[in-house]
């Protein structure tokens, strides 16, 4: 049994390959995810774009108004992303048991560093910036899996051994895990990835049946902590999204301005769109902020109008209650904590991206899985997709079952 903090050695990882199980590839998944990714390849080319006026004869009239910069890194992200998903279901899930002190720990270091070399984007030290080749690293997106694989490595050692998430030296050890990220994250600040690992460690713990009153002392610690963190940890701006929430008409026209808009768009989309590369919308106008990152689903919604959002919706539904499927399917309670909290990360992140879209929810840095513009968003998510591939690929398989014939008795039993 590899130690705490062993390496696993060359033999060992090969023997944890098989080729046969790429026979059991999940191709709804794979279908899902690459549609996902194409639409938005096509969604981030049209509001990116300059405006289009009608004149445009050809397709190198159209390709002549494309921001093209923005689509190769696009296209770029996704191939860089598509390794590491390939890379991450070579090898049997279990390896990530012992490597995942590793990989928190080198996360916990790139963070720790971004106060030193780290470089302010959208209000948050948050990223490493590389000019020279002209790319960026947000590590706290990379913090959601390195959590997801420690969190599932001791919460299900917990449930192997007690059945559950039962003993409080437990949930503790499972809450320091996810606090220590948790604040280096509120410190950039970026309070919308912050709050993303909460709901990971929250449906991890779901997922091992803890205890009802640890789920009642949080909700009394949370309530109690709510209102301290408004009046006392958020900034003026941060505190102007939370009132445009709450109560739009109090708030001032600064703070309303990036929902006012985004509703606006999604408006003029009515029920079918004015379609991608429409003439002049208001997307490919800029009246839309963060258009091609936060906001993208607003000029979404303009282009393929209410029916078209709501059948990406049902795509991302499908792909969560899919996942779902396949964590209840894992062989191990590993697998089904691995599958569960990326899961709640996709979910996470849908439902706080697209509301904040509609004013539904408070506005934060949340992208689009597999829509947005972003390295590393797209990195994490399609980290997070071979993790969920490696796990179907892994469940047990039922033998086909084989019966002879006994026909005094008229009766079959297997052989």
């Amino acid at each position: 049994m590899p130690g705490f903090l062993s390496v696993p050695r060359t033999n060992d990882l090969m023997s944890l390959f098989d080729k046969k199980y790429f026979k059991h590839i999940d191709w709804f998944t794979v279908i899902l995810v690459l549609g996902l990714v194409a639409f938005g390849t096509i969604a981030l080319a049209s509001v990116m774009a300059a405006p289009f006026d009608g004149t445009e004869q050809g397709l190198s009239d159209y390709f002549s108004k494309f921001n093209m910069e923005y689509l190769q890194k696009h296209i770029t992200n996704f191939l860089i992303g598509a390794a590491a998903m390939l890379l991450v279901m070579v090898f049997d899930y279990s390896i990530l048991r012992t490597l995942s002190i590793w990989i928190y720990g080198g996360i916990i270091g790139l963070l720790l560093l971004l106060f030193v070399f780290g470089k302010v984007r959208g209000g948050a030290q948050g990223w490493f910036v590389f000019d020279s080749i002209e790319r960026a690293i947000q590590p706290g997106e990379l913090c959601k899996i390195a959590l997801i694989i420690l969190l599932s490595r001791f919460v299900s050692a917990a449930m192997d051994k007690d059945g559950r998430l039962l003993k409080f030296k437990d949930v503790l050890l499972a809450l320091g895990i996810t606090l220590l990220p948790f604040i280096l994250i509120v410190l950039q600040p970026d309070y919308g990835t912050a709050i993303v690992l909460l709901v990971i460690m929250f449906v991890i713990f779901f997922i091992a049946r803890i205890k009802w009153i640890y789920i009642i002392l949080a909700a009394i610690m949370g309530g109690g902590g709510l209102p301290i963190a408004y009046f006392f940890i958020l900034t003026g701006k941060q505190r102007n999204r939370i009132d445009v929430f709450l109560n739009p008409e109090l708030a001032s026209s600064d703070a309303k301005y990036h929902v006012q808009q985004s509703q606006m768009a999604i408006g003029s989309g009515q029920l079918f769109g004015k379609g991608f590369f429409g003439e002049e919308t208001l997307a490919q106008l800029r009246y839309i902020p963060a258009r091609h990152t936060d906001f993208i689903f607003s000029g979404i919604a303009e282009a393929v109008g209410f029916i078209g959002g709501a059948i990406l919706i049902i795509a991302f539904f499908a792909l969560i209650f899919r996942w779902m499927y396949i964590a209840i399917r894992a062989r191990d309670n590993f697998g089904t904590c691995l599958v569960a909290g990326v899961v709640a990360m996709l979910t996470a992140h849908v439902f706080e991206n697209i509301g904040m879209t509609m004013g539904l929810m408070p506005v934060t840095g949340i992208p689009l899985p597999f829509i947005s513009y972003g390295g590393s968003n797209m990195l994490t998510n399609l980290i997070g997709v071979g993790i969920v591939l490696n796990v179907y690929m892994r469940r047990p398989i039922k033998e086909k079952r084989q019966y002879d014939r006994i026909s005094e008795k008229g009766k079959f039993v297997r052989v």
